[in-house]
């Protein structure tokens, strides 16, 4: 187990280093972010005074290099536009997506996990058949549709009655984060829906199953101890997957929310060419990544024991 910790943390060194020179070129490429543009005129001479307050004066290579070295311990810059440390933007949004990852991350199971059960187990029923159809509808649904249509109806101009406004006020999170984690969750829940729905009907037709109910075990003991535990191992996967983008910020639901989190952050720097907030984001959203895939092997080994780690 140590060993495969150890080779998949030099493995996610390597990601995050290669992920930040390929983005470090991307940012470059958008062009000097001090030039004048349109209606903004910058003096020559101030813009040469701001490219040497931000090392944009030096040769790339020399940038990068700095920026790997500052980022080690911490250090991600300043922000072009404000002028404040990346670090302190950083601390200010990435709580709030985590708070909205986790959120999403139960709706994700709570719906997902079910219906595929349900599913499964009553199977060619008309829950079955509703699951299906809902979920391949769900799919299909690109995810910044669903939230238009949540802003929308909480606002009072869509089909449904809106939701009274002296509720928003009592709970103020209802807007920010429930309305945000349910977009984020609604096309995965479909996903998992489908993927649990699979790997259970496959799992019910193994041998140990069949040998559990002739054993006189009780039908909920087979499904909840037996078959759902194997079940989760594809689900697993994809959920702890989808909980690396969700952490690494989701841009097309925060910003439709205006919810101020990570996505949202690099959306706006991505419009301003604000290169240091852009490089945070994205590196942070790769260590997300990293970790989580690596944490998914783990439980991989832990619900099939004949998985090992090595």
């Amino acid at each position: 187990m140590g060993r495969f910790i150890l080779r998949r943390l030099l493995q996610g060194i390597l990601v995050v280093v290669v992920t930040a020179f390929l983005i470090f070129i991307a940012t470059f490429s958008l062009g000097d972010p001090f030039a004048s543009t349109g209606e903004k005129v910058v003096p020559p001479e101030v813009a040469a005074i701001n490219r040497a307050k931000f090392g944009l004066d030096q040769p790339l290579p020399v940038q990068f290099v700095n920026y790997l070295g500052n980022m080690v311990t911490g250090d991600f810059g300043l922000d072009f536009d404000q002028r404040r440390p990346v670090s302190q933007l950083l601390a200010e949004t990435v709580p709030n997506t985590i708070l909205l990852a986790v959120v999403a991350l139960l709706f994700l199971v709570l719906f997902g996990v079910t219906a595929g059960v349900i599913a499964a187990v009553r199977r060619y029923s008309f829950w079955d058949v509703f699951v299906t159809v809902v979920s391949t509808i769900g799919i299909g649904v690109p995810v910044f549709v669903v939230a238009i249509f949540l802003v929308a109806n909480v606002s009072g101009v869509g089909p449904f009655p809106p939701v009274p406004r002296s509720f928003l006020e009592e709970v103020p999170w209802y807007w920010d984060v429930i309305l945000s984690a349910f977009t984020l969750a609604i096309i995965e829940s479909a996903f998992v829906a489908r993927l649990m729905r699979g790997s259970m009907l496959e799992v019910l037709q193994a041998d140990y199953i069949r040998t559990a109910r002739a054993k006189g075990l009780s039908e909920r003991t087979v499904i909840g101890k037996h078959a759902m535990r194997t079940s989760l191992l594809p689900v697993v996967t994809f959920v702890g997957l989808t909980l690396g983008t969700y952490i690494g910020g989701a841009i097309v639901t925060e910003t439709v929310f205006q919810y101020n989190g990570a996505g949202f952050l690099l959306a706006r720097a991505i419009t301003n060419n604000n290169a240091p907030v852009i490089m945070a984001v994205v590196v942070y959203s790769v260590v997300a990544y990293v970790l989580l895939s690596m944490l998914v092997d783990i439980l991989y080994a832990y619900l099939d024991p004949r998985i090992r780690l090595s």
